[in-house]
């Protein structure tokens, strides 16, 4: 990666045209085009450069060091670095998150992603398959949130998009769900990702012991869908615990 795709990179995020950079830098929009271009190897201007853009010297001369994102500053000509502490590839020179399994800092705070699974969670009928696909993207959560909804490990959550209509009115068509996938048996009542046994349909349900039979009963919020099930714990493979319901109410 070179200087000018840094820079290159750095504006796009800024959301700043060639010609605003060049403004806030007092230069003519054909300078920053030749240099995005890779015609100018080292601009005499590349100190205030790497200030416009809120961006590290070395990095920005030579990908050395760590990346940051910055933001636009109203009223200034310069923008406001995000420390972001991540490893930065030294070939491409941007930076490379962990999608699974661990934290990351950005401006002093930790986060963590999740993948992001469509279709994953039917809450109506359909048949899915049983394989894990390749996640659509990650949402972002902060850690200090993370830790005060669920012990488990990053790793081990994902957010499932509910498709279907049998948990109205508590879960909609389109709602989002984190899932700990830690959870793999009833452990109190509540919403839980199940399939019946040797099965791949993927259901999201309330399960609720039952008082005297000590059963496992599996109930539809939506009454249209008819008769609740009474099941044994063997006959119900529990694939995670909802933790988190997230909504367009747009």
């Amino acid at each position: 990666m070179t200087l000018g795709a840094r820079v290159r990179q750095c504006r796009l995020a800024l959301n700043w045209s060639q010609a605003e950079l060049a403004r806030r830098l007092n230069i003519k929009q054909q300078s920053i085009d030749q240099l995005e271009a890779g015609k100018v190897k080292s601009p005499r201007y590349v100190i205030e450069l790497a200030e416009t853009l809120g961006a590290p010297l070395e990095w920005l001369r030579h990908g050395k060091g760590k990346m940051q994102f910055a933001q636009p500053t109203p009223g200034s000509n310069k923008a406001r670095s995000w420390s972001f502490e991540a490893p930065v590839d030294p070939e491409e020179g941007i930076a490379k998150l962990a999608t699974r399994g661990a934290f990351f800092d950005l401006n002093g705070e930790a986060y963590c992603l999740v993948p992001v699974y469509d279709a994953r969670a039917s809450a109506g009928p359909g048949v899915l398959n049983a394989e894990q696909p390749e996640p659509l993207c990650h949402n972002v959560f902060r850690k200090e949130w993370v830790k005060a909804v669920t012990n488990a490990d990053p790793a081990e959550l994902a957010v499932l998009r509910v498709s279907g209509d049998s948990m109205w009115d508590t879960l909609h068509d389109g709602d989002h769900i984190l899932v700990d996938r830690t959870t793999r048996r009833w452990v109190r009542d509540g919403l839980y990702v199940i399939r019946h046994s040797n099965e791949d349909e993927l259901m999201v349900k309330r399960l609720v012991r039952h008082p005297s039979s000590g059963l496992l009963i599996v109930k539809s919020d939506n009454g249209n869908y008819g008769s609740q099930l009474t099941l044994p714990d063997e006959d119900i493979a529990v694939e995670g615990r909802v933790i988190w319901l997230g909504r367009n109410i747009g």
